[in-house]
């Protein structure tokens, strides 16, 4: 073989495996770039739904009640009752958690977002490869933005409407 064509081959090949598509610098890219799309929409007073699969406490489908950028009020979906607000999250929550997996970085953490919004629809997350029942799945949907209810009682109130759907899910 022609050594220029060798050499030209080899540096195609080099260049080629240096450009992984789905490695850890996508990644944060996607991230930045659904961040951005999430600031843009300007939601500070919000609320959404949340299921997370794990080993861990409530894994029930949640909808959070975020105001002024602070969870304020999380009800279960499958219970019908109001619950520790500390099983919530907000938004820029998941933004950190996916930025700490990243810096870490975890065994795995794969996101997909939202298109149009930015917000986080999926994240799968393995912090340890050999560590048994770390790993998360965070699912987003139906973020919108809601006008503040004068308490946390009111905001079970507004829920109510939302009771219907334990039914329908698994």
């Amino acid at each position: 073989m022609n050594p220029m064509r060798f050499v030209g081959l080899a540096l195609t090949f080099v260049a080629i495996s240096c450009s992984d598509a789905t490695g850890p610098g996508r990644e944060a890219t996607d991230l930045e770039a659904a961040r951005q799309r999430w600031q843009a929409q300007n939601l500070h007073t919000y609320a959404f739904t949340i299921q997370r699969s794990c080993f861990c406490a409530n894994v029930h489908p949640l909808y959070v009640l975020v105001l002024n950028d602070a969870v304020a009020g999380v009800f279960d979906l499958k219970s019908g009752e109001m619950v520790d607000p500390q099983l919530g999250e907000t938004v820029e929550d998941l933004f950190t958690f996916i930025q700490n997996a990243i810096d870490r970085p975890a065994h795995l953490i794969r996101a997909k977002y939202d298109g149009a919004k930015g917000f986080p629809t999926e994240i799968d997350y393995d912090g340890e490869a050999q560590i048994a029942d770390d790993e998360i799945t965070y699912r987003v949907s139906d973020v919108h933005a809601v006008a503040p209810p004068a308490s946390v009682s009111a905001f079970a109130d507004a829920v109510d409407v939302v009771t219907d759907v334990p039914s329908v899910l698994p």
